[in-house]
C-alpha cells in the first residue's frame, strides 16, 4: 500500500480522510494540496494545511448556496466539516484552536444537512446532571424507504477520536440509502461533548446507550410520522466504539450488534505497547509513579504518536498523569473488574465482530477471536466473524479506507438478522 510519509500514524490518518471521498468527505485535489504542505510529525503544518482547505470549501459552499446551487453547497459543506475536524487533530489539549475549529466542523455539517434529501432531526439526548448529549437522527428519503416496513434504527457509537459528523461518512449515508434510520451522537469524552462541555469518558457505556434508547420512544411518540421500528434497533461501533457497542449489546432492547475491530481489555492492549518487565516493576511498586511518569513524558517528547495518544487519552478520561491513565485503563474491559464476570456472557443478540490484521492496536487473536469465543450465549447462526486480509478490503483499524466494504458487511448482516426484506431487482427492472 502506498505511503505518503515514513510514519504509519500520519499515513493512517491521511487514509482516514481520503477514505471519505466516495461519501463526500474529501475531494482528491484538495487532499493532494493539503498533503503537499504537511511535514512529518509536524502538528502545525498539519493544522495549517487542513484549515486552509476547510475555509476554502466553506467559502465555496456559501457561494454555491447563495447562487441556489444546493447540491454543490451540500457537498462542499460536508468537505468543510471533515477538514475542520481534521485540522486540530494533531494539536494537544489545551490548545485554544481546538474548540473553535471543532465548532466550525459542527456548524458546516449542520449547514449541509439543510440540503439533504432525507429528514435530519437534531437531538439533545437527556444524560446526567442536567446535561444532554448532542446528536442527529437521519431518516431515509421517501424514495429509499423499505416497502411496507418501518425503518429499522442503527445507533452508531463513536470511539476515542471520532465525531458524530465524521461517522455520517461511515454508516450514515449508506444506512439511509438502504432504508435505515441512523442515530449518531457525541457521548461522554467524545466530540463537542468533551471539547465544549468537558464531560469525560466512562467505561460503562451501556449506561450511555440506555439513555439513547430511552429517548427513542419519546422521539417516536412526538413524531409518529418518522415510522421508526424500535423493535429492530441495532448498535454499531469501531475500535473503542466497538467495545462500547459490545457493552451496549448486553441491553435487552438491542436487537443486533456490529463490533468492528474491538479490544477486549484496554489494559492488556497497553501492556503490549511498553516493555513488560518495566510495566511489571511499576505494577509491583518497585518503580514509583514519579519515575514511571517521567519515563512516559520523556518518551512522549521524542515519539510523536505516543505523545499524541497519551495526551488525548489523559484529556478524554480526565487523568492528570500517565500513571493515573494506565490505572484507568483497567476499567475499560469486557470482564467486570469487581466480580470477574465475563460481560460478553450477557449478550444474546446477533453479533458481527470484525478484526483488523493490519491494526495499529489490537490483533485479531487477542481481540476478535477471543471476543467471539466468549459470546457463548449467541447462537452460532447469529454470530459472524469478519477478518479482511488487505487494506482495500478493510484490514486497517476501523476499516479506514474501505468504508464501502464496511457498509456492505454491516447492512448485509443487519438485513439478515433483523429480517429486513428488500428486492434484488434493479430500479429499471421494477419499473418495467
Amino acid at each position: 500500500m502506498h505511503s505518503f510519509f515514513s510514519s504509519p500514524f500520519f499515513n493512517f490518518e491521511l487514509t482516514r480522510i481520503l477514505g471519505t471521498a466516495p461519501f463526500g468527505g474529501c475531494q482528491i485535489s484538495e487532499f493532494l494540496e493539503a498533503v503537499g504542505e504537511i511535514k512529518k510529525h509536524d502538528s502545525e503544518s498539519w493544522y495549517r494545511a487542513w484549515i486552509k482547505q476547510a475555509e476554502k470549501a466553506e467559502a465555496f459552499a456559501a457561494n454555491s448556496a447563495m447562487n441556489g446551487h444546493h447540491t454543490l453547497a451540500r457537498e462542499a459543506y460536508l468537505r468543510a466539516s471533515n477538514y475542520f475536524r481534521a485540522a486540530p487533530y494533531m494539536l494537544r489539549f489545551p490548545d485554544p484552536r481546538i474548540l473553535p475549529c471543532s465548532s466550525r466542523a459542527v456548524q458546516s455539517f449542520k449547514e449541509a444537512t439543510g440540503y439533504f434529501e432525507g429528514q435530519v432531526i437534531e437531538l439533545e439526548i437527556p444524560y446526567e446532571d442536567g446535561y444532554s448529549l448532542p446528536g442527529y437522527l437521519f431518516l431515509p428519503p421517501q424514495s429509499k424507504r423499505l416497502p411496507n416496513q418501518k425503518a429499522p434504527v442503527l445507533i452508531n457509537c463513536g470511539g476515542a477520536d471520532s465525531t458524530k459528523e465524521e461517522l455520517y461518512f461511515m454508516n450514515g449515508i449508506a444506512g439511509t440509502e438502504l432504508g435505515y434510520a441512523v442515530l449518531l451522537f457525541d457521548g461522554p469524552g467524545q466530540g463537542i461533548t468533551l471539547k465544549k462541555h468537558e464531560i469525560y469518558m466512562r467505561p460503562d457505556f451501556e449506561i450511555v446507550i440506555a439513555r439513547v434508547l430511552d429517548h427513542l420512544p419519546v422521539l417516536a411518540t412526538q413524531h409518529p410520522n418518522l415510522q421508526l421500528d424500535l423493535a429492530r434497533t441495532a448498535v454499531a461501533g469501531t475500535s473503542l466504539g466497538a467495545y462500547f457497542a459490545l457493552r451496549a449489546a448486553t441491553l435487552h432492547s438491542v436487537a443486533a450488534c456490529v463490533a468492528i475491530d474491538p479490544f477486549y481489555s484496554m489494559w492488556d492492549l497497553a501492556m503490549t505497547r511498553m516493555p513488560r518487565w518495566y510495566a511489571q516493576l511499576w505494577i509491583d511498586g518497585y518503580i514509583p509513579d514519579s519515575v514511571f511518569n517521567w519515563s512516559c513524558y520523556t518518551h512522549m517528547r521524542v515519539d510523536f504518536p505516543s505523545g499524541w495518544e497519551f495526551s488525548l487519552s489523559m484529556w478524554m478520561m480526565h487523568k492528570a498523569s500517565p500513571a493515573d491513565l494506565l490505572r484507568e485503563f483497567r476499567r475499560y474491559s469486557l470482564r467486570d473488574q469487581k466480580t470477574g464476570e465475563e460481560l460478553l456472557h450477557g449478550v444474546t443478540c446477533p453479533v458481527l465482530v470484525a478484526g483488523a490484521p493490519h491494526s495499529v492496536y489490537a490483533s485479531p487473536e487477542q481481540s476478535t477471536l477471543k471476543i467471539a469465543k466468549l459470546l457463548r450465549n449467541v447462537p452460532e447462526n447469529e454470530k459472524e466473524i469478519w477478518l479482511p486480509q488487505s487494506a482495500g478490503e478493510g484490514s486497517l483499524t476501523g476499516k479506514v479506507g474501505a468504508w464501502d466494504k464496511l457498509a456492505a458487511k454491516t447492512f448485509e448482516f443487519l438485513d439478515k438478522q433483523l429480517g429486513v426484506e428488500r428486492s434484488s431487482k434493479r430500479v429499471d427492472e421494477v419499473l418495467q
